[in-house]
């Protein structure tokens, strides 16, 4: 079908699935409709003289305004290589162990595959002493069947005795830090660590009581269910948060749309300029206890917010994206960032409905569907275990699509979800300045009342106590959008 004109009042159309234009098509009256019952295809040129739009939202060319790669490490203590002298013990398969694994590797031409049988260990001892005093370490691991893996430690210190360790699985029943047979970048800084023995120790305010001459590195791996492979290619010495914000940076997030956070969470951030980042589910906005259109031009040009995605449809939020196919996904997101971007919002950041980010029904990472649109998708992963302190996020970010997020700050929750225990000494605001991390808070519902139980409602008493809290730190308060935009 080549050249075809269709004018006011004439509509027609084409029925037959598959049906391809061969030439170029033109609609040219703002009338003329033309309606596609299948699937078909234009192999030509489609010129609309109105506008090309997808349920009612106009469809601009929408790209992600900033991207995030990664920055250049300050040390390499290893990648592995040929003679990286890292040895094993405990609780480790060493038949099907090859240190020297040149079958498969991330870079370089090898890397290090273990074989975990129970509580095992990867060790490197003798290195030159090192400074980590306001750095971070990032690592890089494949863990092949991440359901058998139920720990993976780091220690650094003197010996298997004299150490500090961080714990690095984060465990929800729906997300983790580590995917299987993924390549994953961690980076874990002081404000993580989660104890010392031998003679390294924390104080009551979770300080380490050294942070230089280190000569050992252990990663402990504990398997269950049967052996674990884990795949070990490098580990870098990075600067920490402080390096770029010295007193740390929070970011005060908000999902849902709901209203309160108009009418109650911004007058308190007004207070000290502070600007947040307020996720939209756009099927909510403007309903009954949602937030307006008005509301949210308000939030972004008197107090500076940055207005970002979380879901167009309330069908896909409430079901989560794993639920659906990789192209309802894509849908979704397309529309959402064509909402944003029609609407005068200029944010750039996404966060996943529930916090799922793994794969859709047929297969397809999320996390890549989501970088099609968006400059970085924040979890609500947090948690260590059974510890009560925060995995909290480093900066540079090593997965930008992949951002921690403390949710659940109310007084129905427990643990560092207590605004009680996130100000006080040795809590994540503490730790936060005086260690260097990008502690991100997540709310949803405030009230002037009681949270009935709620963890997903704090009050506005409770929330104005954590805004006061933050002040006096001294801590800065950014979006997301704005701490990302550091990496460029």
């Amino acid at each position: 079908m080549t050249a075809v004109g269709y004018t006011s009042g004439d509509p027609r159309k084409v029925n037959d699935t598959g049906d391809t234009l061969t030439g170029s098509l033109t609609l040219s009256g703002g009338a003329s409709n033309l309606t596609v019952g299948g699937s078909g295809t234009v192999a030509g040129d489609l010129s609309v003289a109105g506008r090309l739009a997808a349920n009612g939202v106009a469809l601009p060319a929408t790209f992600p305004g900033r991207k995030a790669p990664y920055r250049d490490p300050t040390r390499i203590v290893t990648h592995f290589q040929t003679g990286h002298g890292w040895t094993t013990s405990g609780g480790v398969d060493a038949p099907t162990t090859v240190l020297n694994d040149t079958t498969d590797f991330a870079k370089g031409t090898q890397a290090a595959k273990v074989v975990f049988t129970g509580n095992g260990n990867l060790d490197v001892s003798s290195l030159s002493a090192m400074d980590l005093t306001g750095k971070a370490i990032r690592f890089q691991v494949k863990v092949d069947d991440v359901s058998k893996l139920s720990q993976l430690n780091l220690r650094i210190g003197t010996s298997a005795t004299n150490n500090f360790q961080w714990q690095t699985v984060a465990l929800t029943a729906t997300s983790k830090v580590y995917r299987s047979g993924e390549w994953t970048t961690v980076t874990v800084g002081w404000a993580d660590v989660h104890s010392g023995a031998g003679t390294f120790s924390l104080n009551a305010n979770r300080v380490p009581s050294a942070t230089t001459g280190f000569t050992f590195i252990r990663f402990q791996g504990v398997a269950t269910g049967g052996n674990c492979t884990v795949h070990f290619q490098s580990v870098e010495i990075i600067d920490n948060v402080s390096a770029t914000f010295p007193n740390g940076v929070v970011s005060i997030v908000f999902d849902d749309s709901w209203d309160s956070q108009y009418t109650l969470a911004r007058p308190k951030m007004d207070q000290y300029g502070y600007r947040g980042t307020n996720y939209q589910i756009v099927d909510r906005v403007g309903q009954a206890g949602r937030l307006s259109l008005a509301q949210l031009r308000t939030l972004q040009d008197q107090s500076g917010w940055e207005i970002a995605g979380h879901a167009y449809s309330t069908a896909i939020h409430d079901n989560r994206l794993t639920a659906f196919t990789a192209r309802q996904v894509d849908d979704d997101l397309r529309m959402l960032r064509a909402w944003l971007v029609s609407n005068g919002f200029d944010g750039d950041s996404y966060a996943y409905p529930g916090g799922q980010f793994e794969s859709t029904t047929d297969g397809v990472s999320i996390e890549k569907l989501v970088a099609r649109y968006f400059a970085s998708g924040r979890t609500v992963l947090s948690g260590y275990g059974a510890s009560t302190n925060v995995l909290t996020e480093q900066y540079p970010p090593p997965r930008p699509y992949r951002i921690l997020a403390l949710s659940g700050i109310s007084d129905a929750s427990g643990g560092q979800g207590l605004v009680v225990n996130l100000t006080a000494a040795g809590g994540e605001l503490d730790t936060c300045k005086r260690l260097g991390s990008w502690l991100i808070l997540t709310f949803h519902v405030l009230t002037t009342g009681s949270t009935g139980g709620d963890d997903g409602v704090i009050t506005q008493t409770d929330f104005n106590t954590l805004i006061d809290a933050i002040n006096s730190y001294g801590i800065p308060v950014k979006t997301v959008a704005d701490v990302m935009r550091y990496y460029t």
